[in-house]
């Protein structure tokens, strides 16, 4: 009450949101608590006992150097920023993110800052492989990816598992915006070298209304195009934290994530359908969506959601009475599973009639995801959806501190 009201569009439609909300997620609580609750959500994460979920992706920032200045940047890179953390510094968070995660080890994303400033970076990613982290994915811009043909089979050699690759959109008038300069033919270049090296790759475009929002159906089709390469979209409605220009952020510029799924539904000519996009079974519904798809010989695209999956999540164990780590196992190896290339590429020429392999090795050269995660700022900071974060950054004092609360509350 001492701070008045306010308010913060949570969806433009209610009924959506209402269908929404009505999931039954499955909270798994983190091996052990890192700090003590100071009784007020967010401020004493660490995480506290009070954090209902374990982490899925841990995030590492292994700089807060970077090679671009983006209008648009959660993690303000790029300015005189710390030191980079040495590798026996790296050595010590892999080893204590081993002790902290269950039997299955957290997926781990490298980020920054640009993580590819660094030329040990393929050094940082066999070490993590070495110790057990079967998942290593890359938070990257692709200039490098795109400039140096030769750096994307380096990262693949090394161990890397996927590319989560900037890209918010078909035309260079989108880059210039959101980017400072027109940055479409490298992205190209970059996709295109991780395809030669047998790298996948997921576009991740950050999503602003009266910028790019209206360019989905362009980056789905370039999706469907390269299929042998992009395993999805993962589309990041913008949030209001970071190098976000002076000024309050307004309902006139935020896209929701129910905003989100209408226009996929609408640019994709209806070839994804919003009731395909459901919650995932862990964590907090209003966080984020993901559901599979495969691209038919035909053209036309078939949702992979089960029955199951669409009444109790994206990544749910069916069983009554679920083994907690049998749901954390399941739930990192989803993403695993689904942002990998096949083993034998396209396999398109099967004019001898396709073998038991070969036809699966073409469903999986066909299959894609398409998912969105709606981060939270400080005009709409949730303290029940914080509560159950299962993305969360590794910091240098070895805390485990949810995406959002980091990136509004905690980071530098």
């Amino acid at each position: 009450p001492d701070c008045g009201d306010f308010s913060a569009i949570a969806s433009e439609y209610a009924d959506d949101f209402i269908a929404w909300t009505a999931y039954n997620s499955i909270t798994v609580p983190p091996k052990q608590a890192l700090t003590r609750s100071a009784g007020a959500c967010p401020l004493s994460c660490g995480t506290c006992e009070d954090h209902l979920m374990t982490a899925c992706c841990v995030l590492l920032d292994v700089t807060s150097r970077c090679d671009q200045h983006c209008p648009w940047c959660f993690a303000e890179a790029g300015g005189a920023g710390e030191q980079d953390p040495t590798l026996d510094e790296i050595e010590r968070r892999y080893d204590r993110l081993l002790e902290l995660g269950e039997e299955r080890p957290f997926n781990i994303q490298i980020s920054g800052g640009e993580p590819t400033v660094r030329d040990d970076l393929p050094q940082i990613i066999r070490m993590g492989r070495d110790k057990g982290f079967d998942y290593i994915q890359l938070n990257t811009n692709g200039r490098r990816l795109g400039q140096d043909d030769s750096y994307a089979g380096l990262l693949a050699e090394a161990g890397l598992t996927t590319v989560f690759l900037q890209f918010d959109g078909m035309n260079d008038g989108i880059y210039r915006e959101m980017r400072g300069e027109p940055l479409l033919d490298v992205k190209k270049r970059a996709i295109e070298n991780c395809a030669s090296a047998r790298l996948p790759v997921t576009l991740v475009p950050t999503v602003l209304r009266g910028v790019n929002l209206d360019d989905i159906g362009a980056m789905f089709k370039y999706l469907l195009d390269n299929l042998h390469v992009i395993k999805g979209i993962h589309f990041q409605p913008a949030s209001f934290f970071g190098r976000y220009p002076d000024g309050e952020s307004g309902d006139s510029e935020r896209v929701t994530m129910f905003g989100l799924m209408r226009e996929i539904e609408r640019q994709t000519g209806g070839a994804i359908r919003r009731e395909e996009l459901i919650p995932i079974s862990t964590g907090h519904p209003l966080c984020c969506f993901c559901s599979s798809f495969l691209a038919e010989r035909d053209g036309s695209v078939t949702s992979l959601v089960t029955e199951a999956q669409k009444e109790k999540g994206a990544s749910c164990c069916c069983s009554t009475e679920p083994d907690p780590l049998d749901i954390i196992k399941k739930d990192r190896d989803y993403v695993l599973n689904k942002w990998t290339v096949s083993s034998r590429g396209d396999a398109e020429d099967r004019s001898a009639g396709p073998s038991f392999d070969e036809e699966l090795d073409w469903l999986r050269s066909h299959m894609f995801t398409i998912s969105g995660m709606a981060f939270m700022d400080m005009s709409n900071l949730d303290a029940e959806r914080l509560k159950r974060c299962r993305v969360q950054y590794f910091t240098e004092d070895e805390r485990l501190i949810p995406f959002c609360a980091y990136n509004s509350v905690y980071r530098k």
